[in-house]
């Protein structure tokens, strides 16, 4: 028995090629998902992406990469993707080195290989988009590299796959058994979903975000250029920490009005940026200090409340308009007006080039988890109702008479509350929006939104809670 027979963390396996022979399609195969946008423009993939799956019952993490080019790349932006898929080769256990079958050998497959030698990284040579059993003669062109087997493979018709990883995994294993010390990851068990804070950083184009993700990170983990629309996808970053729980940051790419949305690519982008914001507990909204808040800004603060997510407001490259007092106030005003439906997202000032206030950031985002995640009993938040009725009634209504009789949380991040009522259908939205602030004051979660569901109770035995 090896060290790889009881995992608890997972093997790492990241996926290498030359851009467009189908790594992000793998991911997608391997995962079951569509994690990873797809498409027949190369260089899509610019970022690592991470994903968990499960194989014939061991832990895997399958780590996605841009494409790799030569180290003299006339692009600055290549040289990037370079560097970060380097950095998935360096924390891989194993890689797959994914090729294109149809075609044929390229020089830069073998020098991704002669890469891949030199670091002495257990390594599967995959040809891919074989497609069907005829086209198996393809990869037999890639044992001119001097390798001992290539896995003919077909991402999207699923075809080899099942062989591949477990010829991948088995490599892991015999590295394990060669090398005493292992592949060097611990087996210590690993946090759930549940114990982590999902955190997406979402914003316009060129605003900061990759930036204030590797400022919190602490780690270049993204392909960070001056230029818009670097980041096209949604990419996860696991920070693990030490006295508090584990985040997951998501920079997503910068949203643009989709009127002005032409490019198949950043259509994609924009439904991976608003999915990111449905399925975070917290949505970091990045504004641009020099730039102002824009009627954009101001739609993705409204996304956060249409999708009921925790929110901080972020202006970044403030240190451009510090000491500019009428400008401060400016801004100051443009945020109030922006966050009219949203009073209880707060706001940080900082400066993701310099690390100023990037501190304050985690911190903030703890204490809204705290309110998002709020659990109240049944009696007390009767009680509560009870005081905000007799502090405001509610109003007459079309003829009616509107009367609430009782509550009962029904749902937590963020906290949901079923309220029972004789015309539930026209209590009028001022009064609703009384009633979260109400709740939202009083149980001293003022940084979540609260949700709040109208019922009719059956009408014989009714009573008030007045």
């Amino acid at each position: 028995m090896n060290q790889y027979d009881n995992l608890t963390s997972p093997i790492k396996i990241a996926l290498i090629g030359r851009p467009n022979v189908g790594k992000s399609s793998l991911f997608n195969r391997l995962t079951r998902s569509r994690k990873a946008l797809v498409d027949y423009s190369p260089g899509l993939t610019r970022d690592r992406r991470y994903a968990k799956i499960t194989w014939n019952g061991r832990p895997i993490e399958i780590i996605d990469t841009g494409g790799i080019v030569g180290e003299d790349a006339e692009d600055s932006l290549s040289g990037l993707i370079r560097h970060q898929s380097l950095m998935a080769i360096n924390q891989a256990d194993v890689l797959i080195l994914l090729v294109d079958a149809q075609e044929g050998l390229m020089p830069g497959d073998s020098e991704i290989l002669d890469t891949v030698r030199s670091l002495g990284k257990p390594f599967v040579l995959a040809a891919n988009k074989v497609d069907n059993p005829a086209m198996e003669a393809l990869a037999l062109d890639f044992f001119r590299l001097g390798v001992d087997s290539v896995k003919p493979v077909s991402a999207i018709h699923n075809r080899g796959i099942r062989e591949m990883m477990d010829t991948a995994i088995d490599r892991v294993a015999s590295r394990a058994r060669e090398v005493q010390d292992g592949p060097g990851y611990v087996t210590t068990p690993g946090h759930t979903e549940d114990d982590k804070i999902r955190l997406a950083i979402i914003g316009r184009p060129n605003v900061g975000k990759s930036s204030l993700l590797n400022a919190l990170v602490g780690e270049s983990r993204m392909v960070v250029a001056d230029m818009p629309g670097t980041t096209r996808d949604a990419v996860d970053t696991l920070l693990k920490r030490d006295g508090g729980p584990d985040i997951i940051l998501t920079d997503t790419a910068g949203i643009r009005r989709r009127a002005k949305v032409r490019e198949k690519i950043e259509k994609f982008s924009v439904l991976k940026a608003i999915e990111a914001i449905k399925t975070c507990d917290i949505a970091l909204v990045v504004l641009d200090a020099s730039e102002g808040i824009t009627d954009q800004d101001k739609r993705l603060i409204g996304y956060t409340q249409e999708h009921t997510r925790g929110c901080i407001t972020i202006f970044n490259k403030w240190d451009l308009v510090q000491g500019e007092t009428g400008l401060i106030r400016l801004r100051q005003e443009e945020l109030r007006r922006a966050k009219r439906f949203a009073p209880h997202a707060p706001h940080i000032n900082i400066s993701a080039l310099t690390g100023k206030g990037i501190k304050r950031i985690i911190p903030l985002a703890e204490r809204i988890y705290a309110d998002f995640s709020f659990n109240v009993g049944t009696g007390r938040l009767n009680r509560l109702l009870r005081q905000a009725i007799l502090k405001r009634s509610p109003p007459i209504h079309q003829g009616h008479h509107l009367k609430l009789y009782y509550t009962t949380q029904v749902a937590t991040r963020p906290p949901a509350f079923t309220i029972f009522a004789n015309y539930p259908d026209q209590i009028p939205e001022h009064y609703k929006r009384y009633l979260s602030n109400f709740f939202r004051r009083e149980m001293g979660i003022e940084f979540t939104p609260v949700r709040l569901f109208f019922k009719e109770r059956e009408r014989k035995n009714r009573h008030s809670v007045l």
